[in-house]
């Protein structure tokens, strides 16, 4: 049965903790109730916003127009000894030794190993995914750990992990579009790039993933996971934020700037930017690709602070960084 209210505060749908009220909210707990809301406002001719996990994103002061579904659907099947029939795309992060954490120690080619498919709804939390794989002996997808958010948006924007970027585990999906109907899809479909999928320039929303996962080496995997975890919270924030900001620069833009590592991170605390504030919002002093909410910001502070870190970082550099974080209105 669809629950829809109005007017419901959506900070507390996000890691940044940013954000006004959605017009119209409700809650979907299984991939039917994502289907049953998308047909729903299809039919009422209302815009539609889907959020997972709530990272990743600005929502705006003044809230998000229509419909807002939080997807908290979370079905995980296991598929053994998959006839898998294609090969997926094997694209690079632009992760570099030496920006904030060492990786290189913990990277591993879990290819070597037995497949197995694991199909997965598209609200599954990241964390959650990643526990229950390992806990099942399954391995590949442990280079993802403390990033939040769903598997949902993970796919969305291609995200990586060190060296990883999640597209390359990505076998075939089913999307919804704006009417509800499902269409299959396959790898190729999602054009994967740098924290950037097909899914940016369409209309479709993702309904559950199948992922070419392996029967990989389980210690290591779980003492990746563990280490890798340590190691990112030295370095990233405890105070609500909502992920790195920037997308990392190019080779190319590296080489233009004789910048020694491509992180976007380097770049800004370069231009002078790390510890800067306006308002609520700042510049996190351990890793400068971070904007933390210190307790009072709202959009318009960090929407002003992610301008004058790209113009101080086009006045020294004479390069723009692009931003990963997507803005919802």
């Amino acid at each position: 049965m669809i629950d829809i209210k109005k007017n419901v505060n959506l900070k507390n749908y996000t890691t940044f903790k940013i954000g006004g009220n959605a017009e119209l909210f409700s809650e979907a707990f299984s991939n039917e109730d994502l289907i049953d809301l998308i047909k729903y406002a299809h039919i009422k001719k209302i815009p539609t916003t889907i959020i997972g996990g709530g990272s990743n994103i600005l929502i705006s002061d003044n809230g998000i127009k229509g419909l807002t579904i939080i997807n908290r659907a979370k079905s995980i099947e296991i598929i053994e000894n998959p006839k898998i029939d294609f090969e997926t795309q094997n694209n690079k992060s632009r992760y570099q030794e030496g920006e904030y954490f060492k990786f290189s120690d913990l990277d591993d080619d879990d290819s070597i190993y037995d497949k197995v498919i694991v199909k997965v709804s598209s609200g599954v939390n990241l964390t959650y995914l990643i526990n229950e794989t390992l806990s099942k002996g399954i391995t590949g997808i442990q280079y993802f750990t403390a990033i939040p958010g769903s598997i949902g948006g993970a796919i969305f924007n291609n995200i990586h992990g060190g060296s990883k970027l999640i597209g390359n585990l990505v076998y075939k999906a089913r999307l919804i579009d704006l009417k509800g109907n499902i269409i299959k899809v396959d790898h190729s479909f999602f054009n994967f790039d740098y924290d950037k999928s097909i899914l940016h320039e369409n209309k479709y929303f993702l309904l559950d993933v199948e992922l070419i996962l392996f029967k990989g080496n389980i210690d290591k995997a779980k003492n990746t996971s563990r280490e890798w975890l340590k190691r990112k919270r030295a370095v990233q924030p405890i105070l609500p934020s909502a992920g790195s900001i920037f997308k990392n620069i190019t080779d190319e833009e590296k080489e233009v700037i004789s910048s020694p590592v491509n992180s976007a991170g380097w770049v800004i605390e370069q231009a002078g930017m790390k510890g800067y504030s306006i308002g609520g919002a700042k510049v996190y002093d351990k890793h400068a690709n971070y904007i933390i909410n210190t307790g009072t910001a709202t959009q318009k502070d960090v929407s002003s602070l992610i301008l004058e870190i790209k113009e101080k970082v086009l006045k020294k550099f004479k390069i723009e960084i692009n931003e990963e974080i997507i803005f919802k209105e």
